[in-house]
């Protein structure tokens, strides 16, 4: 029998389960960018309703981020995370079966709904099964699993609805994460069965840790900063940048997914690895300065070097990955400006931060696209030319010059938490065991 200890290999099983949920839902989250032209016909909508209904997903999830921080750390994660990956599995089945645009949507939302429980879970399992030292490395992982899952999501999905349909795919996704919910049940703990992890997760009533988590400024200033880091990922990663290659680069679709997966590939690899570093310097806000200018400088040569090769735009999304992965460090600086017990609540700040400024760019960029429409048509899909395509693109320049000026605000935290209540004792990580 494996031993349910800290770091041990049972705690790597636990942590998986919960990764695995998050690696699964991004299927979902970004199937939709290689079925923009098959949605459009279902659904006969113009990129604006497209935009909106793949938004859907995340106004879910922004809508649970701040209430599951604060269920994770009130009750802990086991039962929570069984139940919504469970959701989202029947969503997906939903989301499959639409053929009206509501129907669809209620599908989309429900997924998000349920898929925010998988990131913040993953991270509270990593903080009560792995020591405190390793939240940085742990945090990358984690992010890496999602980022690969999103990886597969683009160039292997393609493929799959190329060959079997969009509708079958999300019948396929939707299995995986009920087949993952039963096998979260029946193996994922809360807690080591030591003598310092069998008590509750934490006794700060919901309300409270929202009050906390809230009335810092800090709170708000790395709110912005991940907040439109990660809006151009969000956006284009997730939706547009597919059609934006196939229409801007006149490279067929297949190829321009595999080029957008190549973004996520990127943060896969140098997640855990920037994590580690952070943790080793005992410093994030470097990292996350650097990462909003490269990022911000490699988003821009994708897309407007004139005629770029394939193999150039391969490179560029693959560095802009690796690259974008101070949102990572963000929610390790989110869990280190607040106090050890609504940690979880801190970090789900962050993340609804990061989500919901991607959510309002899907449509506004579908939003841009129609405002300079020609009003042409291909095969009874909306057309949008290259130069739409362009003009569209600027919103994502603009994100990351908020998102560095907002870094000018931002406190360095060192690794250690910054606001503590008088009745704690003084700690220096994140997580205390």
């Amino acid at each position: 029998m494996l031993i349910q200890r800290k770091n041990s290999a049972y705690a790597w099983i636990i942590w998986a389960l919960a990764a695995l949920f998050f690696f699964s839902e991004y299927f979902a989250r970004v199937a939709p960018s290689v079925m923009v032209t098959d949605l459009m016909r279902a659904f006969n909508v113009h990129a604006l309703s497209l935009g909106a209904l793949s938004a859907a997903f995340y106004y879910g999830y922004v809508g649970m981020q701040l209430p599951v921080g604060a269920l994770m750390d009130r009750f802990g994660p086991r039962c929570l995370l069984t139940v919504m990956a469970m959701l989202c599995g029947v969503s997906c089945l939903v989301f499959a079966h639409s053929h009206d645009l509501s129907a669809a949507a209620s599908g989309r939302f429900f997924m998000g709904f349920s898929a925010a429980f998988a990131f913040v879970g993953a991270l509270k399992l990593a903080s009560l099964w792995f020591p405190a030292e390793r939240l940085g490395f742990m945090t990358g992982f984690t992010q890496a699993l999602g980022m690969l899952g999103a990886a597969m999501g683009e160039g292997p999905v393609s493929g799959v609805v190329a060959t079997f349909g969009w509708r079958q795919t999300m019948e396929g996704i939707g299995i995986i994460l009920i087949i993952l919910a039963v096998l979260i049940g029946l193996i994922v703990r809360d807690h080591p069965r030591d003598e310092t992890t069998h008590r509750p997760v934490t006794t700060e009533p919901i309300i409270k840790s929202l009050h906390i988590v809230i009335k810092n400024p800090q709170t708000w200033v790395n709110g912005l900063v991940v907040g439109f880091l990660y809006a151009p990922t969000a956006a284009f990663a997730e939706l547009w940048g597919p059609d934006y290659f196939h229409r801007v680069s006149a490279i067929d679709l297949k190829t321009a997914a595999s080029i957008i997966s190549a973004i996520f590939i990127g943060w896969g690899i140098s997640s855990p690895l920037i994590g580690m570093l952070s943790d080793r310097l005992g410093q994030r806000k470097p990292i996350v300065i650097g990462s909003v200018v490269c990022s911000g400088v490699l988003m821009g040569l994708a897309l407007y070097l004139p005629h770029p090769p394939v193999w150039l735009l391969f490179t560029l999304m693959f560095l802009y990955g690796a690259s974008n992965v101070g949102v990572a460090t963000c929610y390790a600086i989110a869990c280190e400006q607040n106090t050890i017990s609504v940690g979880g609540t801190s970090m789900a700040f962050a993340n609804m931060a990061s989500v919901l400024v991607g959510a309002l760019f899907q449509p506004i960029i579908g939003w841009l696209l129609d405002l300079n429409w020609g009003h042409h048509f291909s095969h009874g899909v909306p057309f949008y030319s290259a130069q739409d395509f362009h003009h569209a693109m600027l919103a994502l320049p603009a994100c990351f010059i908020i998102s560095l000026a907002a870094c000018l605000f931002l406190k360095e935290t060192s690794g250690h938490t910054l606001v503590k209540q008088a009745i704690q004792l003084p700690v220096k990580t994140p997580y205390a065991p």
